[in-house]
């Protein structure tokens, strides 16, 4: 009798030690995975937080872009004026439209239309 219960002991021992370290792994596998949730979450946010600076900065690098690039036009129309003082305004190079007369008629300007019939769309 005395091994039917050392036996009897040894198998709910078991069974109880097996129930415990699954309880206690489940816990620890769902620790694990929590944290890497929250870490990818966090790599994310940061992701979201590098790409909405990128485009802040490019923003205001084609800002600077843009402002840089009508200052030299500036440069270039003033320094035209000044050094070609025999030539005529319209033969200016870098003359901005605001300074072109908008009463002369541009040379070689190519017409969006046709003022006679071309015949693809007479009925």
């Amino acid at each position: 009798m005395p091994y039917l219960e050392i036996l009897i002991s040894l198998v709910l021992g078991i069974v109880i030690g097996f129930v415990i370290a699954k309880a206690t792994n489940s816990k620890d596998q769902t620790g694990k995975f929590k944290g890497k949730l929250l870490a990818k979450e966090a790599e994310i946010e940061q992701y979201k937080h590098d790409v909405n600076e990128h485009f802040t900065s490019t923003e205001a690098l084609l800002m600077k872009l843009s402002d840089t690039y009508v200052e030299m036009q500036q440069h270039l129309a003033n320094n035209a004026k000044h050094l070609l003082d025999n030539v005529a305004v319209k033969d200016i190079p870098f003359q901005t439209k605001a300074e072109i007369d908008p009463a002369e008629p541009l040379e070689g300007q190519p017409k969006d239309y046709s003022s006679t019939a071309s015949g693809l769309l007479n009925k």
